[in-house]
């Protein structure tokens, strides 16, 4: 069965996340980030709010005062009042606003994350089917309904404010103007109260919601899970090979010098055995030199204490066993064996 026609009904796995987001692909809440931004300009807004109305005030009383004025003497003064009140106002409320939606990218991403794969042009996004897809997806349903149940949800609660203070608002002609500012005041601060909750608590919810639809759309089928396991593990044929392998070399037994047991010595030759009870059912064959090198490996044999035995007839016999690491002849058995028991191994 293909990948196409399969089920993704795995969960995916760690090393899929991993690669997801170093390709920039992670669940993103852009309403949590909208949330807090505006959160942040509302709180600027609510704590500030005496000073930018009194330098708002100061900016119109300008504009009063220089209407008598000519224009070319009028317009520099207005105009660096006007970008002195921006600098203090309005530049201050940008700064927080996109600090804060920073600093929620980050929390929200667990870090700092840049990857330019999603701007390398890709003919999937072009693909009409693939389109059509995406716009009658889960996640383009999910938005609408968001959008819809948002919009039902701040007219309702702006609607039960409103009629909560109707009888206040029938009743402002007879207090007076100096009513108008206690009212609509508070009524704006409850407003904008009702209005940080409920951006906070949608915007949480959607990093929850954004999450479970990031999480379902990097689900695997059986196949890739298989697949992955494979790349990260090896293929299984390969790994059985590689253990056999490394079994039968365990098996073999150590050859050279430094692990003979017992040297038989000839005329010209020396033989290296191996015998260790438990490891081997038979001696084997482990060393074997002749010529110049023979008192080399004497020395060898007399500083790692190695016993040295002198049969002519037995190294003779023995170095033509034609490859190191094989065992002794069945009828060298018993001349190996006296000479075992004559350096004390046995």
């Amino acid at each position: 069965m293909s990948d196409t026609s399969e089920q993704k009904s795995l969960p995916a796995s760690a090393k899929k996340l991993r690669d997801a987001r170093e390709k920039g692909q992670i669940a993103h809440s852009h309403d949590f980030v909208s949330a807090v931004g505006a959160v942040a300009a509302i709180t600027y807004l609510w704590s500030f709010a005496p000073n930018i109305i009194g330098l708002w005030r100061e900016a119109l009383l300008l504009a009063a005062d220089l209407q008598n004025e000519p224009f070319q003497v009028a317009l520099p003064q207005l105009g660096a009042a006007l970008i002195a009140l921006c600098w203090r106002t309005v530049l201050p409320l940008l700064a927080i606003a996109v600090a804060a939606g920073t600093l929620a990218n980050l929390v929200m991403n667990r870090g700092f994350l840049f990857s330019l794969e999603p701007m390398i042009p890709s003919l999937e996004h072009i693909n009409p089917f693939t389109g059509f897809k995406r716009i009658f997806g889960l996640k383009n349903w999910v938005e609408l309904a968001k959008t819809i149940i948002k919009g039902l949800l701040l007219g309702s609660t702006l609607v039960i404010v409103v009629a909560g203070t109707l009888s206040t608002l029938v009743r402002l002609p007879i207090c007076g103007e100096s009513c108008i500012g206690f009212v609509f005041g508070s009524m704006a601060k409850l407003l904008l109260a009702i209005g940080i909750g409920f951006f906070l608590a949608t915007g949480l919810i959607d990093i929850l919601l954004q999450r479970w639809l990031f999480l379902r759309e990097m689900r695997m089928t059986v196949t890739e899970s298989k697949r992955e396991v494979q790349d990260q593990e090896g293929n299984p044929q390969v790994r059985g090979s590689r253990r056999r392998q490394r079994e039968e070399q365990a098996r073999e037994p150590p050859i050279g010098a430094r692990n003979a047991t017992l040297f038989i010595r000839g005329e010209d030759v020396v033989i290296g055995l191996r015998y260790v009870r438990g490891e081997t059912s038979v001696p084997i064959v482990v060393h074997r030199v002749r010529g110049t090198a023979v008192q080399s490996l004497l020395d060898i044999a007399a500083s790692a204490q190695i016993p040295v035995v002198a049969e002519a007839a037995l190294a003779r016999s023995l170095r033509r066993k034609p490859r190191l690491g094989s065992a002794i002849a069945s009828q060298q058995f018993e001349r190996v064996a006296r000479a075992m028991l004559a350096a004390g191994l046995v």
